[in-house]
């Protein structure tokens, strides 16, 4: 067996590893990515980072992040409001972004790291239909801010409200000309794909 090595180059560093040299005949002459945490050997996947640390990022916004919570409970609602909870907040392709973790609103540390806390915090929903609320829209999730509301209830805070009956026939029109799209006309108007969605449907603002 040949002890042959090739050199990798760490992204963003100028010291280079070295590790056996690969056996798919595919990559001899090519210099491999690797993930760029430090000591982490493990090929380039997205961002700089291994598929691992890539993933606890694009979950936790930390690459780092090892803690495992086991509880049990990913099947229950309030997980479901959980992890949407931290979807809009933190990851940058979801549709919600722009009006949430976009304009600045995020979830308290203790909720951002365990579901258990929040749990604990918010207890089980009071009702099946129940929906987290935020009391004070300009700030982010936490116990102090939070509580279960109706549906009613949210969509009365909702950024549809706020829409004017001209507003609302000004989107009926450019969606019929075939102008904008509806996820185009949610970021035009600042509010969500659903709101869009039900008002081109007269299921809102019925003109």
């Amino acid at each position: 067996m040949y002890d042959m090595k090739v050199g990798r180059r760490h992204p963003g560093e100028s010291q280079t590893s070295f590790s056996p040299i690969p056996t798919n005949l595919q990559d001899v002459g090519r210099v491999m990515k690797i993930c760029k945490i430090k000591d982490c050997n493990t090929q380039y996947h997205a961002k700089g980072y291994c598929n691992k640390h890539y993933m606890r990022f694009w979950k936790y916004s930390d690459p780092l992040y090892t803690k495992t919570e086991i509880h049990g409970m990913s099947h229950i609602p309030e997980y479901i409001i959980w992890n949407s909870m931290l979807a809009r907040c933190i990851r940058k392709n979801n549709t919600s972004y722009h009006r949430y973790g976009g304009r600045g609103i995020a979830v308290c540390d203790l909720w951002l790291k365990s579901f258990k806390s929040f749990y604990e915090d918010m207890g089980p929903k009071p009702f099946p239909k129940a929906q987290i609320d935020r009391r004070d829209n300009d700030l982010g999730y936490s116990l102090d801010n939070c509580h279960w509301v109706t549906r009613i209830e949210n969509i009365r805070k909702a950024p549809c409200t706020k829409l004017t009956i001209e507003k609302a026939k000004e989107i009926k029109e450019l969606y019929k000309k075939g102008d904008f799209l509806q996820k185009e006309l949610a970021k035009k108007y600042g509010v969500s794909c659903s709101t869009i969605c039900s008002i081109v449907n007269s299921k809102i603002w019925k003109i």
